[in-house]
């Protein structure tokens, strides 16, 4: 998988995020970050597009992937 733009919305001091960030590094993949944990604005986009109040959320080509859990199992799927 191979998308031209991923959005990764996060806040700091998570681990969650920080493992998501840090998967898509290893698989060489460049990321856009929204850091909402200090913008309501970007916050409140994050919630209408994803529906979920939760960090990461994290989109592919505008598709919602979901957080690091479902990022992960995304990847392993792919490569069982």
């Amino acid at each position: 998988m191979k998308p031209e733009k991923i959005v990764v919305y996060s806040k700091n001091n998570c681990p969650y995020c920080v493992a998501a960030k840090s998967l898509l590094a290893n698989k060489r993949l460049s990321f856009e970050e929204i850091d909402v944990g200090q913008d309501s604005t970007q916050l409140q986009k994050m919630i209408e597009k994803s529906q979920r109040r939760t960090v990461p959320q994290i989109f592919f080509d505008d598709k919602h992937i979901g957080g690091f859990v479902e990022l992960r199992d995304l990847f392993f799927k792919q490569s069982a």
